[in-house]
């Protein structure tokens, strides 16, 4: 009685793992049917500008000594990343690929090992098919992740291989948000990418405005920092943008949903390529327009990466970009009275002093002690034992 209950269980687990598998290709094929034909697709870079460098070379001869199919193999750029279908530009092709099998088994932090936009990556080619297979993801030179949040460890990567993080807010629409511009130059130093605010649509701020505004970013970010005022509808700083993304390098664009991102690009590319929407007027927010994590080749210049806005960047582990962003900070904490020192109430506090000095910016401290602070509660929550 008990084995034929068993087979029964057993047969009737087999037939629903069967139905499951057979909705899972019928996803996977309505989902592949969704996403933009390769034919379709402007603005998309060329090999020669996203060729992978020495040491992305080396990595894919020595996988190529391993490999079961070597004549098979290609080495290329993930372009396009729609609805987990990457783009694939290799040399002299462009083509949509899928997950080898292993991937697919990754968990925890394997997860970043997953193809991101603008990852060189070793895809197979079968003969007879007109999709590709990503066997391998090459070493990245930077890779911009933000914190997840739904599980230990868990971390998206937004774009890999980026030189230049253009970190775009609006201008118009109240006060700047020097919180985000700060929290996103922790991100973009922490994978030593180079920051660089743009700041959109001057054309809407009225009289004294945008010194004003300007006046608080730069006391923010500090000397050495780009800061680059645009209007897209008046032409104004495009080519200051152009310059912040010479050729043979790429920039990712990051700002949230209304900062203008769209509109930016669209005026760089003089044509309309990315979608845009308007904004709510109670609250100047935007909505999506930007859905895919796109490469987008900028004429006379170097390559854009743009990903759909980002409404929260929390900060957990990135220890690094903050101590890059606030060195002055650091080095004064060096010299406190007490190792432990929190910088509120004890004495002989040297950041405290340099403060009241101003050797540190008010501004910069504030924004320093914010993000401190946000990191050691993440931190803690995640695990007792850190102290930061």
């Amino acid at each position: 009685m008990g084995k034929a209950k068993a087979k029964k269980t057993t047969g009737a687990r087999a037939k629903r793992d069967k139905r499951r598998r057979a909705a899972t290709e019928e996803s996977a094929e309505a989902v592949l049917a969704s996403v933009p034909a390769v034919e379709s697709l402007k603005d998309l870079p060329s090999f020669d500008e996203v060729a992978p460098d020495e040491r992305q070379r080396a990595a894919y001869e020595a996988f190529l000594a391993e490999a079961e199919e070597p004549g098979q193999m290609r080495i290329g750029c993930v372009a396009r990343l729609d609805r987990g279908f990457p783009l694939v530009v290799t040399e002299g092709d462009v083509f949509r690929a899928e997950h080898a099998v292993g991937f697919a088994k990754s968990r925890g932090e394997e997860e970043v090992l997953l193809p991101a936009a603008g990852d060189r990556v070793a895809v197979r080619v079968a003969p007879g098919h007109d999709m590709g297979v990503i066997e391998r993801v090459l070493p990245r030179r930077t890779s911009f992740e933000r914190w997840r949040g739904r599980a230990r460890g868990e971390r998206q990567v937004l774009a890999a291989n980026v030189d230049t993080i253009l970190i775009v807010q609006a201008l118009g629409a109240g006060e700047v948000l020097l919180d985000r511009i700060a929290r996103s130059m922790v991100l973009a130093l922490d994978c030593s990418a180079e920051p660089v605010v743009v700041l959109t649509k001057a054309d809407r701020c009225a009289a004294g405005e945008l010194e004003r505004e300007l006046g608080r970013v730069r006391a923010l970010v500090g000397e050495g920092v780009r800061v680059v005022v645009t209007s897209s509808a008046e032409g104004a700083g495009l080519d200051e943008v152009r310059a912040c993304v010479p050729a043979g390098t790429c920039s990712m664009i990051l700002g949230e949903s209304g900062a203008g991102k769209s509109t930016l690009l669209n005026a760089l590319l003089g044509h309309e390529a990315m979608a845009t929407g308007g904004v709510r007027g109670k609250d100047d927010a935007g909505r999506h327009t930007t859905v895919s994590r796109v490469l987008i080749s900028l004429p006379g210049a170097g390559v854009v990466a743009d990903v759909p806005g980002l409404r929260s960047l929390p900060l957990v582990g990135h220890e690094r970009g903050l101590a890059k962003m606030f060195p002055e900070i650091v080095r004064a904490a060096q010299t406190c009275r007490f190792n432990d020192c929190t910088h509120t109430h004890e004495p002989g506090c040297a950041v405290r002093e340099a403060v009241a000095t101003g050797d540190v910016a008010e501004v910069r401290w504030q924004a320093f002690e914010r993000l401190a602070d946000e990191m050691r509660v993440s931190a803690a929550s995640l695990d007792p034992d850190v102290s930061l």
